[in-house]
């Protein structure tokens, strides 16, 4: 499973293009801290956009359920592809906590 890291400057464009074309599908979201540990906290949810605002420097992963997750100030946005679909999003941020994105099913590389 390559996973390869999405340059900082791509992040707006590609989350933007991806959330237009985003087809039914759910996301467990896992947040692994350092002191806390690893915990999930949206078990298979529906999700309905990811998006990055450059301007307040902060990441959005939103769910059907009136679930927002804001992640401020992301550092690194990497991206686990498996057979030419993406199969998962991890967002680290600041304080090197891991919020890992596990999509099901697997989308569809955009081109």
């Amino acid at each position: 499973m390559p996973t390869v890291e999405l340059p900082k400057e791509e992040w707006e464009r590609y989350f933007d293009e991806l959330s237009k074309n985003l087809p039914a599908l759910e996301a467990q979201l896992e947040v692994v801290d350092r002191e806390v540990g690893d915990q999930i906290e949206v078990e298979y949810s529906p999700l309905t956009g990811l998006s990055y605002d450059p301007k307040d420097d902060v990441f959005e992963i939103q769910f059907t359920e009136k679930h927002d997750h804001l992640i401020y100030h992301p550092q690194k946005i990497y991206l686990e592809q498996e057979d030419g679909k993406l199969v998962a999003i991890e967002v680290v941020d600041k304080d090197g906590t891991r919020h890992i994105l596990r999509l099901k099913p697997a989308l569809p590389l955009p081109g």
